[in-house]
């Protein structure tokens, strides 16, 4: 790269958050306008455009349009990017959060009774391991001599009838 073109690519990167303020204040727009599928649009492009940089924001854009396309009954768009919302949060271990957005997202695929979606996190959950939880744990043995003998008892699982 040549530096004249490394020292525009620096400015575009120092203008991004100001280009992001005007598109989230141009959706407002557009919504206000009666065209709240730009808007959506608009706010989807700029999660991508910011997502590189600022990862916290772009989970900001994608629940903004996500709820215009909900607030319009365009559920499979508001599920889509409710999905993008929730991977991201995942990636930054912001994990209260993002199961929240995973039970919407879900709820959405439900309405439109889309169910293999609906139940992909479920399928995904099940592969899952939990660092140090999900064994059946097994109490002490009683002492020899005892009438019985020894006894190995189980606790109860949490988890044994699965995540549902």
């Amino acid at each position: 790269m040549t530096a004249l073109h490394q020292s525009t690519q620096k400015q575009d990167m120092k203008r991004m958050p100001e280009a992001i303020q005007y598109i989230e204040k141009a959706s407002m727009m557009y919504v206000e306008n009666g065209t709240p599928d730009t808007a959506a649009m608009a706010l989807d492009r700029a999660g991508k455009l910011i997502e590189p940089m600022n990862v916290e924001k772009a989970v900001d854009l994608y629940q903004k349009a996500a709820s215009v396309f909900e607030n319009e009954d365009r559920l499979r768009q508001a599920a889509e990017l409710l999905g993008k919302a929730s991977r991201l949060l995942v990636r930054l271990r912001r994990l209260d959060e993002a199961a929240v957005s995973i039970q919407k997202e879900k709820n959405m695929y439900k309405e439109i009774e889309n169910y293999p979606t609906c139940f992909k996190y479920a399928k995904l959950a099940v592969s899952l391991k939990v660092p140090g939880g999900g064994k059946k744990k097994k109490s002490p043995t009683a002492p020899q001599g005892g009438a019985g003998g020894a006894k190995v008892a189980e606790e109860d699982d949490d988890y044994e009838g699965g995540l549902c």
